[in-house]
């Protein structure tokens, strides 16, 4: 395989309709419409993929896996998938006031929310929000100290610092309604209640509307088109 390119062989069920289908992006020997420039693995920055979806073989792990793929080629990547990892969305209330956790995936997440520069989210949308396992996982792993902190004494003025600034983040996300009229709901939520607090400014959302009704060609085309939006991600300064 040629330097700085990729070839992805990806077989999956589609949830949606049941069609078994193949992925292939580029076939053997044509040159892929994306380009990375590799990058020496001594300085490779850190990419966070999360995945929420109990299908282990349907789109929205597709989307995902070719996110991860063309993220590899710049930076070392690491990837969760949230059924398989079996984490607990509660938050508890012993928890909360204390600001910190004693769970060990939690803690384990928070080390790699910090660590990553770049974050993208691959969910279905069920009832105008991410599911409640990823809404779980916000609300325990996006907490003080990880991705914002407030300065100053508690009842006083404090300011709150926004702990994920410069950083970029890309939302993949699946709905069966038409696009509506005005905004987006999903990127009302991420870009500005939890990216936009964080302090991540560059964050794009991209919904896949209709997928109920969508064609396998329409669906195999919005995957070929995700290496794309990740490199315009990337390399956007």
């Amino acid at each position: 395989m040629c330097k700085g390119r990729l070839s992805i062989i990806r077989y999956f069920l589609d949830d949606i309709k049941g069609n078994f289908g193949v992925f292939v992006s580029p076939l053997p020997g044509e040159p892929p419409p994306w380009y990375f420039p590799r990058m020496p693995t001594d300085i490779r920055p850190r990419a966070l993929v999360v995945l929420c979806h109990p299908n282990r073989s349907g789109f929205n792990q597709a989307v995902a896996e070719a996110a991860r793929a063309a993220l590899s080629l710049t930076h070392d990547v690491d990837f969760l998938d949230l059924y398989q990892e079996g984490f607990d969305p509660v938050l508890p209330a012993a928890e909360l006031p204390r600001k910190f956790t004693f769970d060990d995936n939690t803690q384990r997440y928070g080390s790699l929310v910090k660590s990553a520069t770049v974050y993208v989210f691959a969910h279905p949308d069920w009832w105008g929000g991410p599911p409640a396992l990823l809404k779980g996982f916000i609300d325990r792993v996006f907490r003080p100290g990880i991705t914002y902190e407030y300065d100053g004494y508690e009842f006083l003025s404090a300011k709150k610092a926004e702990l994920l600034a410069g950083r970029k983040a890309m939302v993949f996300n699946t709905t069966d309604y038409q696009r509506p009229e005005g905004d987006d709901p999903s990127a009302v939520i991420w870009k500005k209640n939890v990216f936009g607090y964080c302090g991540i400014q560059d964050a794009q959302v991209h919904t896949f509307y209709d997928t109920y009704n969508s064609s396998y060609e329409a669906r195999h085309q919005w995957i070929e088109d995700v290496p794309a939006k990740i490199q315009a991600l990337v390399l956007n300064a």
